[in-house]
This record gives structure tokens, C-alpha cells and sequence, in this order.
């Protein structure tokens, strides 16, 4: 009978073993299928910001160089023959102001008559456009246009690759009946995607098409053109006159060593051992995790929302009679802007820096918090008047918008709207105080500039 129990038992057991681990082989191909897609997504949107951030940067250079060379088009515009004469001073100045201008040209009746700086590009002295069908077109688009029009990406008859701003000149501006010749912008090419961030892309499905400011009609000057047959994004480049199109295809397939995780993390939860382990150290690790971020925000190391209402519940329990506090409002003005101009890294920055700000121009007696987004709170002990607390939240705000975060190339400048608010028992109530502190502060943003 032992033996039969024992069997039965055992048999119980196995049965319920094989229905645990099928299950658990569902729900685990089912988290790492949750964690590959998510993983695929991070990495998507990664290229994505990526992309959108190199495109940023080359529209940026390019229309700069081209803004310091449409002034000297209009130097020539005024009087040709003045700049032909004074031309090594004029394209030294281009030179030593642009980012990527290789070389200028300057070709009245359409024949390169000059060059700078002439060493190196001697081949194109004489060049009639007239003579080069495909140069000649894009001449004739600027001079249609009546403006820039960019050219390429294409090799150049000197060596290199480049993009050409073609700047038509008249003899009669603005009626433009008279035309005098042109003048050619030789835009570094590598250079542009070097600094744009583009070249750092060169080994991802990334490519971009246009050549001649032809957008989608274009053809792909940048990675591969099968790109093009699949895109999951796209986005335009302006440029001037035109549009350069670049597109994306998103990873389907995660990395190796990922996968090679995901996969020992399922053989590992298979195992019934481990599953407890996991399950025992996750309960534990979540306890302390828990215990200790309670009354704490992640992001700056302040006290949190639900900490800071409960101190306000109990001070006020506590206080009635005693000596009033203050209760300060503050709001980071224009935060969204800045996570939507720098990204969300540069708005996390920014508010650890307005968090230790906070902390450090505050008494050791009082307490700092973060309600949550950009909104933070100060409880102030011992304060006799509103009078006092309006004093030392304004020495506050002058402490904290002088500090700067440096962001890349950028200069952030917080700006914060305060509010103000003394709890006088037993006339005030937690919702009344926050109430009041609320609208001034709220009036205090009216008369504030964003960051």
C-alpha cells in the first residue's frame, strides 16, 4: 500500500511538474517574446532619434555655408568687376568663416574664370558649363530659380566629392533680364557627413537619396538604395530649393549576445529550482527596493509626492497653535520645450541640476521635494511672515537661474515660477495651503519667460 501511495505520489508529482513547466514554457515565450520585441523597439527608436538628430545637424551646416556664400553672391551682384578684382580677399573671408567650403568659383558667361584658393583646382580654370551637359543643367536651375540651387553630391573634375551651390548673378537685380554668369559654392562632401553624423551611420540601414534637390525622384547618394524598397521611416532634408530624402529600415532580429540571454534566461526558468530561487530573490529584492524608494524620487534623490503629504498631513496636526511654516511652490518654466528641443537626457539634466540647487539654497531645517514632472515643493520651518518666506524663495529663484547647463553646444538657463504660502493654525488646512501656494504660483508664471 506504501509503495502504491508513494507511486501515486510520485506520479501526482510528475503530472504536475510536465503542467508547470508547459506553463511556465508559455509564460516564459511569452516574456521573452514581450523582451525581444521591446529590445527591438529600444533599438528602432534609438535609430530613429539617431537619424532625426544627424538630419538636424546636416540641415543646420549646410545652411549655414550657404548663407555666408549667398552674401558674397551679393557682393558680386553689386558690382562684378569690383569683386573679380579684389577676389582673393573675397574668398578668403568665405573660407575662413564656413565649416565645409572647399572651394568658390566665380564664372561670368558661365566660364570659370577664377577659383579660390587656386592651388588644387587649377583643372577647372576655363571649364565652359556649357561644355558639361550635367553641370550645365544645374546652372541653368539656378538661374531659372533666380536663387541657389544645390548640385549633387557628385565627383568633381579636381578630385573628391562635393555639393555645388550654384548662385545665378544679374546685371539688372531684382528684374533679373540681364544675366551676368554664376557663381559655384564647393561644399565639402565627407566633411558634411562627418560633422552631421551621418558617416558615423554608414555601417546601419540608413541611406539617402536626392541628388540635385530632386527628393524621392533623386537617386540614393548615401548607403544602400535597396533601403528604399522597404523603408519603416523616412524624413525630409531641406535644403535650399529642394530636398534630399533619407530613409531607414528597423532590426528585426536582435542582437547575437541578446538572444543568446533571452535564451538561457527560458532554459533557466524551466528549471523548477531555479524558478524558486527567482522568485524568492525577486520578492526580497522587490521588499528592499520598495522600503527604500517609498518616501524617494528616483530621478533627483528628493523626497517624493506621497512622503511630502503625509510630512504636511502630520506638521499640521502637530502645529496647531505653534509656529506657522511655509509651504513654496515651484515650477520649472518651459520644460516641456526643453525635452522637446534637447530630448528627455537633457531635461532629466536639468532638473538634477534645479533639484541640487534647490537643496543647496535651502536651511537644514527645511525639506525638499519632488512632486513629480517639474513641479517641486519646500516646506520652510520657522517662518514668522509671509514677508520672510517671499524673501527667501526669491533668493531661491535669483540662486537658480543663474546656473547654466551646458548641453552639447547649447546653453540652458532654468527659469522658475514660485509660489508662496504660510500655514497659519488653526485657520489653514493642508488643501488650503497647497491651494494657495498653487495659484500664487500660477501668478508667478504669467510674468515669467520660459527656459
Amino acid at each position: 500500500m506504501g509503495v502504491d501511495v508513494k507511486k501515486k505520489q510520485y506520479v501526482i508529482g510528475v503530472i504536475v511538474f510536465l503542467i508547470y513547466s508547459v506553463v511556465i514554457y508559455q509564460a516564459t515565450s511569452t516574456v521573452v517574446g514581450l523582451l525581444k520585441e521591446r529590445e527591438l523597439t529600444k533599438q528602432n527608436e534609438r535609430l530613429r532619434e539617431v537619424v532625426s538628430l544627424a538630419k538636424s545637424k546636416l540641415e543646420a551646416e549646410l545652411f549655414r555655408d550657404v548663407f555666408l556664400a549667398d552674401s558674397l553672391a551679393t557682393v558680386i551682384t553689386i558690382d562684378p568687376q569690383l569683386a573679380i578684382q579684389n577676389w582673393t580677399e573675397l574668398g578668403e573671408k568665405l573660407m575662413s568663416k564656413s565649416t565645409h567650403v572647399r572651394n568658390v568659383g566665380i564664372a561670368p558667361n558661365d566660364v570659370i574664370l577664377l577659383n579660390y584658393p587656386p592651388q588644387g583646382n587649377e583643372r577647372a580654370i576655363g571649364l565652359d558649363f556649357r561644355s558639361t551637359p550635367n553641370q550645365y543643367r544645374t546652372v541653368l536651375k539656378a538661374r531659372e530659380l533666380q536663387d541657389v540651387f544645390l548640385s549633387g553630391p557628385l565627383e568633381l573634375v579636381q578630385g573628391g566629392k562635393a555639393v555645388i551651390a550654384r548662385f545665378p548673378v544679374f546685371n539688372d537685380y531684382p528684374v533679373n533680364n540681364d544675366y551676368w554668369g554664376s557663381i559655384s559654392i564647393v561644399i565639402d562632401y565627407p566633411s558634411l557627413m562627418e560633422v552631421s553624423g551621418f558617416a558615423d551611420l554608414s555601417d546601419e540601414p540608413v541611406a539617402i537619396r536626392g541628388v540635385d534637390a530632386e527628393g524621392m525622384e533623386g537617386a540614393v547618394f548615401f548607403g544602400d538604395q535597396q533601403i528604399f524598397e522597404g523603408t519603416d521611416f523616412t524624413s525630409v532634408i531641406n535644403i535650399p530649393n529642394g530636398e534630399w530624402v533619407v530613409g531607414a529600415q528597423f532590426d528585426t532580429e536582435i542582437p547575437v549576445t541578446l538572444s543568446r540571454q533571452l535564451m538561457a534566461l527560458r532554459i533557466g526558468l524551466l528549471v523548477i529550482g531555479f524558478l524558486i530561487f527567482a522568485a524568492v530573490f525577486a520578492l526580497w529584492r522587490s521588499y528592499r527596493v520598495v522600503r527604500r524608494f517609498a518616501h524617494e524620487d528616483e530621478l533627483t534623490g528628493l523626497y517624493n509626492r506621497r512622503f511630502i503629504m503625509a510630512h504636511l498631513d502630520k506638521l499640521t496636526e502637530l502645529n496647531q497653535g505653534r509656529q506657522a511654516f511655509a509651504v513654496v511652490n515651484i515650477d520649472l518654466n518651459g520644460f516641456k520645450e526643453v525635452n522637446d528641443t534637447y530630448g528627455h537626457e537633457a531635461g532629466d539634466q536639468l532638473l538634477r541640476l534645479v533639484a541640487n540647487e534647490i537643496l543647496s539654497g535651502v536651511r537644514m531645517t527645511d525639506i525638499v521635494a519632488r512632486l513629480g514632472g517639474d513641479e517641486f515643493v519646500v516646506i520652510m520651518h520657522r517662518i514668522k511672515s509671509e514677508e520672510s518666506a517671499q524673501r527667501l524663495a526669491e533668493s531661491l529663484r535669483q540662486k537658480i537661474e543663474q546656473r547654466t547647463l551646458i548641453w552639447g553646444k547649447a546653453s540652458i538657463r532654468p527659469s522658475l515660477s514660485i509660489g508662496v504660502a504660510v500655514f497659519n493654525a488653526p485657520e489653514s488646512s493642508v488643501k488650503d495651503i497647497l491651494i494657495r501656494a498653487d495659484q500664487a504660483m500660477y501668478r508667478d508664471k504669467a510674468n515669467q519667460r520660459p527656459v
